[in-house]
């Protein structure tokens, strides 16, 4: 049953393609406030179409997708995903960013070059690939599906009241799974254990009774004798990471922390070796890491919490001209992803005690939101019939002990107690920027390999006591 599944998904390719090409021309940007609903209520309609019973939940910022497809199996497999995107303003799109356009791209061949197509439409387009692949089969799904679309774009505020709302419903699944495109361009695969977290949060210097402009701001001739709040915002944001640039330098800012294992350095050490690092860098766009030693950026990459300046702003800035202003206010956007052992309070408070300890009193946090990651053992049940799946496909994955890609695993792995797996094969790059693309060739592989993990993930040993059937 399982090769008239796969045979189908392949023969039905161009349809697949349709469906992501349907997605994309949906707009839905959390940032801008724009088409989430329509989006929201285009994915509903295609899992009742499909056969499943699909419904918009309200959620506190942006709704969420909540579908079931329950076909009386031991197994039950939550999938969970976003249908949002990030907006698309930045100059020198080769195609209209939401037209989906397929067109040769650089060197990989005939590719959707659109907004979405990596993050997160591509993966999204594909569960339902394999859904009606296998209908179209006239084949029952291997595994009752359980499925979880929320836009996430400005950091998944609704999905933890979903999942804790929800709960007793959702811990019926025995595995979560997070599809995203991992294949490079040299065809190499790779499967995450784990995902990072994500905290995004502003720093603000105002002037004020410290010193600087209290209300407005003055002309710049008075820098000599009043403080800047850009100033010392700069100066607060360089006391953040050590000299070399390659760590957080606050104290506690780890928390209880997330050690690494010898399994871990041993994982570090494969993939130092497997890894291409100069064709990793290229797709990056980027000359070279800030580490000189390919092992230590990949360790760096898994088990350090980045504080990333996602932008800056203060006084006034235009190209081929200048106005001299001393601004009243500085702000600046960050974003951290903490590890296991870390917590939003946690971070906020040791982020608190350190621009006290070190003279910055008037640098205020607003945090935005935030959430924590977590990881699994290689060994862990569904992780070994993921890399099987892999093997199925002729693929040989490097694995990476954790992604810093944020995902809230915590409420998958910690609330609801059930085992994350990630990845699929498929080549994408150039997410949140200009030209993201996704590589149809290698998005041949995508929903045939989605078929294979159900039938895996329904089939394996080791899974534990299986929980009802139907029961939702």
């Amino acid at each position: 049953m399982l090769e008239t599944v796969l045979a189908t998904a392949r023969d039905d390719f161009e349809l697949h393609i349709a469906r992501l090409q349907r997605y994309i021309r949906q707009k839905s940007i959390s940032a801008e406030n724009t088409g989430n609903d329509e989006m929201a209520a285009m994915l509903t309609a295609d899992i009742n179409t499909l056969g499943g019973v699909g419904r918009v939940v309200p959620g506190v910022d942006f709704p969420v997708v909540y579908g079931r497809f329950d076909v009386g199996a031991p197994r039950t497999v939550l999938i969970h995903s976003m249908y949002d995107t990030t907006p698309a303003d930045e100059p020198g799109w080769t195609v209209a960013p939401f037209e989906a356009v397929r067109t040769d791209f650089e060197s990989y061949g005939e590719c959707i070059v659109a907004r979405g197509a990596e993050d997160t439409k591509g993966p999204v387009a594909a569960i339902f690939g394999m859904i009606e692949s296998h209908r179209r089969a006239k084949v029952q799904l291997p595994v009752n599906l359980i499925l979880l679309f929320e836009a996430s774009e400005l950091g998944s505020k609704s999905l933890p009241a979903f999942v804790e709302a929800h709960a007793d419903e959702l811990r019926h699944a025995h595995v979560a799974y997070w599809p995203w495109l991992t294949q490079q361009a040299n065809g190499r695969t790779a499967v995450w254990l784990g995902a990072k977290g994500l905290m995004t949060f502003k720093l603000r210097v105002r002037g004020g009774d410290w010193g600087g402009p209290a209300k407005r701001d003055i002309h710049g001739l008075h820098s000599s004798w009043i403080a800047s709040p850009a100033q010392r915002l700069v100066a607060a944001l360089a006391s953040l990471k050590t000299a070399n640039d390659l760590d957080v330098a606050v104290e506690s800012f780890y928390g209880d922390g997330d050690p690494v294992t010898a399994e871990d350095e041993q994982l570090v050490q494969e993939l130092a070796k497997r890894a291409d690092a100069q064709a990793l860098a290229r797709e990056l766009g980027v000359a070279r890491f800030k580490q000189d030693l390919f092992a230590d950026a990949i360790r760096a990459h898994c088990f350090q919490s980045e504080l990333n300046i996602s932008g800056l702003r203060s006084g006034y800035v235009i190209e081929d001209g200048h106005k001299v202003v001393l601004s009243h206010e500085a702000t600046a956007s960050l974003d951290l992803r903490p590890l296991d052992g870390m917590t939003v309070p946690q971070v906020t408070s040791a982020l608190r005690r350190h621009f006290d300890k070190h003279g910055f009193n008037e640098v205020e946090i607003d945090v935005l939101n935030g959430y924590v990651g977590s990881r699994l053992p290689a060994s862990n049940w569904a992780v070994q019939e993921l890399l099987g799946a892999y093997r199925d496909c002729g693929f040989d994955p490097d694995i990476w002990p954790r992604t810093a890609t944020a995902i809230a695993v915590e409420l998958f792995t910690k609330q609801l107690g059930m085992p994350w797996i990630a990845t699929c094969p498929g080549h994408a790059g150039h997410k949140h920027s200009v030209n993201e693309y996704l590589q149809l060739s290698s998005y041949r592989s995508t929903v045939p390999f989605m078929c294979r993990l159900m039938w895996r993930l329904a089939n394996a040993a080791g899974a534990g006591v299986l929980r009802g059937a139907g029961d939702f």
